[in-house]
């Protein structure tokens, strides 16, 4: 064998064995791009999944703030209408209840002037009595019965 032959049987060794290796590297990149469209695939479906999910949770999420909205917009009208029905109670029950507060305090100092005004002026008449020479003034037994 001539070097050229020799040379020539090396370069298709080397060609059979580079085809080899491009065949295997082709079949192992086809795999690879089967697994990814798969995978592709697999996380579209699971997307699609979950921003379906998603709108659901939105949807039902926007659902109980309308609840909760109505609950905060009845509560502020029943704030509003106690407001209003303590300050209407108020102003009816203020009135009526300062004037009985001031009957009841002038009818006490009536009662007390004309009860402590009655007896003390008795014990005035006592006092005076004695003071003036004309001795002890005796009290009689029916008025020692009613201040008791």
């Amino acid at each position: 064998m001539t070097i050229v032959e020799f040379a020539a049987v090396i370069v298709a060794i080397a060609i059979v064995v580079a085809v080899v290796f491009l065949i295997t590297a082709l079949n192992n990149l086809n795999g690879t791009m089967a697994r990814l469209e798969d995978t592709a695939t697999q996380l579209r479906q699971e997307g699609i999944a979950a921003f379906r999910e998603l709108r659901q949770l939105v949807a039902d999420a926007d659902a109980e703030l309308d609840k909760v909205d109505l609950v905060l917009d009845r509560a502020d009208h029943a704030t509003t209408v106690i407001s209003e029905t303590t300050r209407r109670t108020h102003d009816a029950v203020q009135d009526p209840m300062i004037r009985t507060l001031a009957v009841a305090s002038g009818t006490g100092k009536v009662a007390r002037s004309w009860l402590f005004g009655r007896f003390g002026r008795k014990k005035n008449r006592a006092v005076e009595a004695s003071t003036n020479g004309s001795g002890p003034v005796e009290v009689a037994s029916s008025e020692r019965g009613s201040r008791h």
